[in-house]
């Protein structure tokens, strides 16, 4: 019985066995062919599933530009401008030339523009290649300013390609100002302006230009044009600063400053700031804004500068600068006149008229408006109306030499007309 017992256990023991090398040996599933050429069974391929879909590690793009090469200047082109030029400074770069060369190569054909002439490299085109934006002038052109070009290359599979040019004609030129990103979409903007020139002034007008796949559109609206002005292209807006027109038959001028930023749809003027006046015609003006804008107390102090301020110029061009000063000192004791009786204040009112008598006798620069203060006091003092005695100041024979010293300041700054010179005619 034990034996058999024993007999038993042996063939339990073997089956065992057996069925335990089957599941290894004979059992082994099917292989299955993975996309690198391994062979993994099926039971593998559950165990491996997560796998299957690996994270590849990302091919580098291959550089779309030239290898750069030590390339000689190229000479300057014999053909016709711009063609030749544009196609010569294409084949340079195409050959493996240096963008940052080019700014060199130009001032060696004569062909840099008088300003904003260094080249630019941005993505302009969006498809994550750099653009080379590049303005020069025709070397050999006998006018002025010098006609100019604008062209843009691009790299395009190992190459360089011309992407787009433009001429804006005889007497003109361009002037680079940038290529950032104006119109918040994350792509680079082409900046630039036109510039030309009349007998004492040159004017910029700027240009912003974006790329829709095929062309340039602009993006400013309206006209953005300044006599020499400095640019800054910063914080998604234009800022032009200009010290005025060159012309002695603008008159003197001031420092201002526009501002133009994209508000959506395009690039449209926000702002313009005045600096401040270092005539003391402009001072005088100062107080005349104030005036109109009823704000008499910046006027009254406006006026006080044009008496009291010595660090106030002379224009000096029509006038000479003692008879400037009498006639400004003038103008601002009548200011203060008039504004007094407006604002109830008689006895300041009445020191001004007397100063003004005394001051400006005739044959004194400024002695016709102290006649338009005795027309303007008589009046008032029989009528008591501050608008009746202004219409006695205008009307008066003395206004018109009043007028012709405040339209002596040229085209630039504002004309005045008869009712200027008295601010009160309406009661």
């Amino acid at each position: 019985m034990l034996r058999s017992l024993w007999l038993r256990g042996i063939i339990i023991i073997g089956l065992a066995l057996l069925l335990m090398g089957c599941a290894t040996v004979v059992l082994k599933p099917p292989a299955t062919a993975t996309p690198d050429g391994l062979l993994l069974s099926t039971r593998e391929v559950t165990a491996a599933t997560p796998s299957l879909t690996p994270t590849l590690v990302p091919t580098p793009t291959p550089d779309p530009c030239p290898p750069l090469q030590d390339i000689a200047v190229p000479d300057r082109p014999a053909g016709d401008f711009p063609t030749s030029h544009v196609a010569a400074l294409r084949d340079y770069l195409a050959a493996g030339g240096d963008p940052s060369t080019l700014l060199e190569i130009l001032s060696a054909w004569e062909a840099l523009a008088p300003e904003g002439g260094t080249p630019r490299q941005a993505d302009l085109t969006g498809d994550g290649a750099t653009e080379t934006v590049v303005v020069f002038i025709n070397p050999l052109s006998e006018s002025f300013p010098p006609d100019g070009v604008l062209a843009v290359y691009a790299c395009r599979a190992g190459s360089v390609e011309t992407l787009y040019t433009y001429t804006p004609g005889e007497y003109f030129y361009l002037y680079l100002l940038g290529t950032e990103d104006l119109t918040e979409d994350g792509l680079a903007d082409l900046t630039f302006a036109e510039v030309t020139c009349g007998a004492h002034t040159c004017w910029h007008t700027v240009h912003v230009w974006s790329w829709t796949g095929s062309d340039f559109q602009e993006r400013v609206g309206g006209d953005f044009s300044m006599p020499y002005p400095d640019f800054f292209l910063r914080e998604g807006q234009i800022k032009g600063r200009s010290q005025g027109m060159g012309s002695v038959g603008a008159g003197p001028q001031r420092v201002y400053t526009e501002t133009w930023a994209w508000n959506g749809s395009v690039i449209t003027y926000t702002t313009a700031e005045v600096g401040p006046a270092t005539f003391r015609y402009h001072a005088f003006l100062d107080g005349e804004d104030a005036l109109l804008a009823e704000e008499y107390a910046t006027a009254f102090d406006f006026y006080l500068r044009v008496l009291d301020d010595e660090s106030l110029t002379p224009w000096a061009s029509y006038y000479d600068a003692q008879e400037e000063r009498l006639w400004l000192a003038a103008l601002a004791r009548w200011r203060l006149l008039t504004m007094g009786l407006e604002l109830g204040n008689h006895p300041d009112a009445e020191l001004q008229y007397e100063r003004l008598q005394a001051d400006f006798p005739p044959g004194i620069p400024g002695a016709a408006v102290a006649q338009l203060a005795q027309h303007f006091w008589v009046e008032y003092l029989g009528t008591g109306n501050v608008a009746y005695g202004c219409l006695a100041a205008v009307n008066a024979p003395e206004a018109q030499e009043v007028l012709d010293f405040l339209n002596s300041f040229g085209y630039a700054n504002p004309p005045y007309a008869a009712e200027r010179l008295c601010p009160f005619l309406t009661p």
